[in-house]
């Protein structure tokens, strides 16, 4: 019998001390809370509220930037010396944290309108090279974030694994973001034809809230009986802008944590029953 995936949250906007307790792990948002700009003691307080939790951090997403102002792995914003400085200290902060699976979004490596295609592919290559240095150094893997949209080199999740295997190395993979399967109309049946190559998966809602809003609930279910043919038993992580689900004026993050993950721990249930 398959062994089911952990469901886990990233924790970009999330208070840790707001999560329910049944998740499994924590997504590290790494350019926020191991933001290279912070200070060491800075950085210490926040690997503190982590390590006094003692859930385990398997993922981590976010690197190079949260995707708002910077775009630099490849095209006109490319900064080698700002990626190796970034990394150098992400990576060591990361390693600290116990993270196996290091997801870099692919809206880093662009190819801007007139500038050389070629250009920017070998300098997405050697950002990720330099990625890869760090977490074969660590022990980490590399998952690469195939992001949709059309300046991207490699926008479709199959395209991210033509793309991984091009770097050539053993530890960069990729991961499957529901999002971006449903925005360009790709099969989730994709995941099954390299599994090897998932690993790290995202998922949302309607409107890309939390997995509970909407009427996605066929998907996930198609998606977990994915999942467990694929024999996937890595991490599942709630990626989304919260929204209220209780009326409230304010948002309740223990509250919508815990109904969140209470309907994700039934439909896993209903899979691998």
């Amino acid at each position: 019998m398959s062994k089911p995936f952990k469901i886990g949250i990233v924790v970009d906007v999330v208070p840790l001390d707001k999560v329910a307790k049944g998740y499994e792990y924590f997504e590290v948002p790494a350019s926020i809370h191991c933001d290279p700009l912070l200070c060491d003691a800075d950085w210490e307080k926040q690997k503190a509220l982590y390590k006094a939790d003692g859930r385990p951090c398997m993922t981590s997403s976010h690197l190079l930037g949260p995707g708002t102002t910077w775009y630099g792995a490849s095209g006109e914003k490319y900064d080698r010396e700002l990626i190796q400085f970034s990394l150098e200290r992400e990576f060591k902060r990361l390693s600290e944290l116990g993270v196996k699976y290091v997801g870099c979004w692919g809206g880093h490596f662009r190819c801007q309108e007139g500038f050389s295609r070629s250009k920017a592919i070998d300098q997405a290559i050697s950002s990720i090279n330099l990625m890869a240095d760090y977490a074969e150094k660590y022990g980490m893997e590399i998952a690469l974030e195939p992001q949709g949209e059309k300046d991207t080199l490699f926008p479709r999740y199959l395209q991210g694994i033509e793309f991984a295997k091009m770097t050539g190395r053993r530890s960069v993979k990729v991961m499957a973001d529901l999002n971006y399967f449903l925005e360009l109309d790709q099969p989730l049946e994709d995941i099954l034809k390299y599994p090897e190559y998932c690993i790290n998966v995202h998922i949302q809602g309607d409107g890309g809230a939390q997995p509970n809003v909407g009427n996605r609930e066929k998907i996930f279910l198609r998606l977990f009986e994915i999942l467990k043919e694929a024999n996937y038993d890595k991490g599942v992580s709630v990626a989304c802008p919260w929204v209220i689900t209780n009326g409230a004026k304010e948002i309740d993050y223990a509250y919508e944590t815990e109904v969140t993950l209470a309907y994700l721990q039934k439909l896993r249930d209903k899979v691998y029953k």
